[in-house]
C-alpha cells in the first residue's frame, strides 16, 4: 500500500466517522454533545437517582461552565430537562431529566446496547482489543499534531 492509499484511506475512515451520526435518527433536534449531556443526565438518574448540577456536567466532560449551561438551554428548550434550584444551596443549579428526557434517554441507551452486543457478535474479543490500541494510538497522534489558525479569510484581504 503506497503512502497516497494510507493516506487517503485514514481520510476516507475520518469522514465515514464524522457521517455516523448515531444518535440523530433518535433525537434530530439535538446535536452529539447535547445527546452525550442527554445520556450523562439519564445514566446517573437511572443507575444511582442522582440528580447533576452544571458543575458536574463540566467537570465530567472537562468544558467550561459556559459552555455546559449552552448544552442545557437547548435540551431546556426541546423539553428534555428543568432545571432547579438545589434546596440546600441556592447558588446551585440542579439539572433534571423530565419524563420526556427519561423516555429519550431510555430509547438512546437501549440503543447504544443494541449497537455495542452486536459488535461484540461480530468480532472476536482480541480484534477489538487491536484496534482499540491502534484507534486511540491515531488519536493521540492526531491530538498531539498543534492547529494552525489563520486569523483572516480570503475576502477580507482586499
Amino acid at each position: 500500500m503506497t503512502n497516497k492509499q494510507i493516506f487517503d484511506d485514514i481520510i476516507k475512515l475520518i469522514l465515514r466517522i464524522e457521517h455516523l451520526n448515531v444518535f440523530r435518527s433518535i433525537a434530530p433536534n439535538l446535536t452529539i454533545r447535547e445527546n452525550n449531556v442527554l445520556i450523562l443526565l439519564y445514566y446517573y438518574d437511572s443507575e444511582f437517582g442522582k440528580t447533576l448540577t452544571i458543575k458536574d456536567i463540566s467537570c465530567f466532560y472537562e468544558i467550561k461552565s459556559s459552555t455546559a449551561i449552552q448544552f442545557v438551554n437547548s435540551l431546556e428548550k426541546h423539553g428534555y430537562i428543568v432545571r432547579m434550584n438545589d434546596p440546600k444551596d441556592k447558588r446551585v443549579t440542579l439539572v433534571t431529566l423530565t419524563e420526556f428526557g427519561k423516555e429519550m434517554g431510555e430509547i438512546i441507551s437501549k440503543r447504544n446496547y443494541k449497537m455495542v452486543q452486536k459488535i461484540l457478535e461480530t468480532q472476536e474479543k482480541e480484534e477489538l482489543e487491536q484496534a482499540f490500541q491502534v484507534i486511540h494510538k491515531m488519536i493521540n497522534t492526531i491530538e498531539s499534531i498543534p492547529i494552525e489558525t489563520l486569523s483572516y479569510r480570503k475576502d477580507e484581504t482586499k
